[in-house]
C-alpha cells in the first residue's frame, strides 16, 4: 500500500480495456507478429517488446522452446490443459496451436496480462476452445481476498510478478475451480507459490491423475519431492533454466509401483 493506493494500482492503470469474442477481438495498443511455426500460422500480441517472453514472440516464436517439447512429449491426445499461472498465453496457445488440445482452462490474477492472453487467444481464432470464467483469479490453498500483483521488473518479466497483500485481487481453491471439470494435463508456473497451489487440488489430482508440468522454486524443493512420493506420481522428466527453479513433468504411478 503505497498513499492509500493499492499495490497493483500501477499495473491496473496501464491495463488495456481488449475485446476478445468471437465476432470482435481489440488487443491492447501495441504491435502484432504474424509467425509460420510447424507450418501453422501463430499471432502473437506485444505490448512490451523489452518483456523476456514478448521478446521471443517478436522473433516469431514461442517462448521456453525445451519445455514446450517436454509438454509436447507427455500430454494426452485431445486434452482438457489446465494453465495455472497463464501470464500472456505462451503455453496456452502453444497447447491449443501445436497440440490441439480439446480445451484449455487458464487462471491467470495479473490484469495487464490477462489483456495480452485474451488478444492472443482471440487473434488465432480459439476462444471457442478456452474457459476463461477463473481470468482474474490465482490459485492457492483456501481463499483469499485482498491481494496485489507485485512485479519487481515490470518492462523485463511481467510473468514474474507475485501475489502479496495490499490489493483487490484474490485467490480460490483449485478444487472450487475445477470441480466440473476432467482434467487430464495441469501446467504450474507460480511464482513459488507451487505447494499452495497443489494443495488446493487434492480433490482433482485425486479424482482425474492428470499429468503436471510443474516449475518449482528450490526453497521448495524438498517440499515438493516429499509430495509427489506422498501423493503417488513418478518424475518422468526435468529441465533446469534458471538457478533459482526446476521444472518436473509428473505422472500418475503404475498401479502397484507405489505403497
Amino acid at each position: 500500500m503505497k498513499d492509500g493506493k493499492p499495490k497493483n494500482a500501477r499495473l491496473n492503470k496501464h491495463a488495456a480495456a481488449p475485446v476478445a469474442t468471437a465476432d470482435l477481438v481489440v488487443s491492447p495498443a501495441g504491435q502484432v507478429v504474424r509467425a509460420v511455426i510447424d507450418g501453422k500460422p501463430v499471432f502473437f500480441t506485444l505490448t512490451n517488446t523489452k518483456d523476456v517472453i514478448q521478446k521471443e514472440h517478436l522473433a516469431g516464436r514461442f517462448y521456453e522452446t525445451e519445455e514446450l517439447e517436454i509438454i509436447r512429449a507427455h500430454c494426452p491426445k485431445n486434452a482438457v490443459f489446465v494453465d495455472i499461472g497463464a501470464n500472456i498465453g505462451n503455453h496456452a496457445l502453444f497447447a491449443l496451436k501445436m497440440l490441439g488440445v480439446k480445451q484449455v482452462i487458464p487462471f491467470e490474477p495479473n490484469p495487464v496480462a490477462i489483456a495480452v492472453l485474451t488478444s492472443n487467444l482471440g487473434l488465432n481464432g480459439e476462444l471457442a476452445r478456452c474457459d476463461l470464467s477463473h481470468l482474474g483469479l490465482g490459485l492457492s490453498d483456501k481463499p483469499q481476498d485482498g491481494l496485489a500483483m507485485e512485479v519487481d521488473k515490470p518492462n523485463k518479466n511481467l510473468g514474474g510478478g507475485r501475489l502479496v497483500a495490499g490489493g483487490d485481487l484474490r485467490v480460490i481453491a483449485g478444487d472450487e475451480a475445477l470441480a466440473k471439470a476432467k482434467v487430464d494435463f495441469i501446467k504450474i508456473d507460480v511464482e513459488g507459490m507451487e505447494m499452495q497451489v497443489l494443495g488446493g487440488l487434492t480433490q482433482t489430482l485425486e479424482r482425474c491423475r492428470p499429468v503436471i508440468f510443474i516449475e518449482v522454486d528450490e526453497a521448495n524443493r524438498a517440499d515438493f519431492l516429499a509430495w509427489v512420493e506422498a501423493n503417488h506420481y513418478d518424475i518422468a522428466a526435468t529441465f533446469r533454466r534458471y538457478p533459482v527453479n526446476e521444472n518436473f513433468l509428473l505422472k500418475p504411478a503404475r498401479k502397484g509401483a507405489k505403497g
